[in-house]
């Protein structure tokens, strides 16, 4: 079956993908996680019978974490805290003057075949609009439309750049993947809900020399290489 593959890049002065397990002092993975990388596709173009699946990621600047203070004031403060008007102080380790190059693929969802129990591509009208979608897609990219603001893991860290892969930024220096080495994350997660039910999925990653696969232990060699 052919492949439809696509790909953006985004980058900022602050990024926040969470590790569930730093608690109230939150620390960032040092990539976008798979949800995060699936909704900058999302931002851009949905559909009800299409998706994109991120495939890999590349990091095209040194890792850098900086500590952020912010004052918080949603619902989960004490409750003393919330009837006296006090905002919470939250502390967290981001990561700031990130870019990224996200790679994904457009797929069709899947659907139960009646009577056996076997699934099949849902090919709505008998179409496979994949090839629709990849072309909508990067026009909607190129133009820079989206359905939402496009974000780097926390609502307020908005990319400075969001779009097709740039060959220098804004500074005029050349965008490539750093050599990072390995870079071991023993419980990157995964997705927080399966079949609508609350139930968090983490799996071993490996980042090597700036790449990391959202569906392998480790990239494949031949995007290993750094240039």
């Amino acid at each position: 079956m052919d492949t439809y593959k696509i790909q953006l890049e985004v980058s900022g002065p602050a990024a926040m993908f969470t590790r569930p397990d730093t608690g109230s002092t939150p620390i960032s993975y040092p990539v976008p996680t798979f949800s995060a990388a699936k909704g900058m596709f999302e931002a851009v173009l949905r559909r009800a019978h299409v998706y994109v699946h991120p495939t890999q990621v590349e990091i095209c600047k040194p890792i850098r974490y900086e500590r952020y203070v912010t004052n918080y004031g949603g619902p989960l403060r004490k409750g003393k805290d919330i009837r006296e008007g006090n905002s919470y102080q939250l502390i967290a380790t981001i990561l700031v003057d990130v870019c990224y190059r996200i790679y994904g693929e457009v797929r069709m969802k899947q659907m139960s075949t009646r009577g056996n129990g076997k699934t099949q591509l849902h090919h709505r009208r008998g179409q496979d609009w994949r090839p629709r979608f990849k072309g909508l897609f990067y026009d909607r990219l190129e133009h820079g439309q989206t359905f939402y603001t496009p974000c780097l893991g926390w609502k307020e860290f908005i990319p400075s750049y969001f779009g097709p892969f740039r060959h220098r930024d804004q500074q005029g220096q050349k965008i490539r993947r750093v050599a990072t080495g390995d870079i071991h994350i023993p419980a990157m997660l995964i997705s927080m809900w399966d079949h609508r039910q609350y139930q968090p999925c983490f799996c071993e990653r490996w980042i090597v020399d700036g790449m990391m696969s959202y569906d392998d232990k480790r990239p494949p060699k031949e995007v290993q290489d750094v240039e």
